[in-house]
């Protein structure tokens, strides 16, 4: 992928985010920007840990692939 590509997926996913932060916000009743920043740092939290999980299982299969493999 070329450098505009990542630049198009990458605001994508910021308002992506931005649009999910602010529909939970706005059910829970409250406007203040320190409830958006809780909800967005939760959001973050729960998708980064799965993700972050993945990665790292992924990356310890690869080496043991590689090493038994040569």
């Amino acid at each position: 992928m070329k450098w505009g590509d990542w630049l198009i997926v990458s605001l994508f996913l910021i308002i992506g985010l931005s649009c999910m932060t602010m529909s939970a916000t706005w059910m829970m009743g409250t406007n203040a920007i320190s409830s958006y920043l809780h909800n967005l740092f939760h959001i973050c939290l729960w998708g980064g840990v799965p993700i972050t999980v993945a990665a790292v299982i992924y990356v310890m299969i690869r080496k043991w692939k590689n090493e038994r493999n040569g």
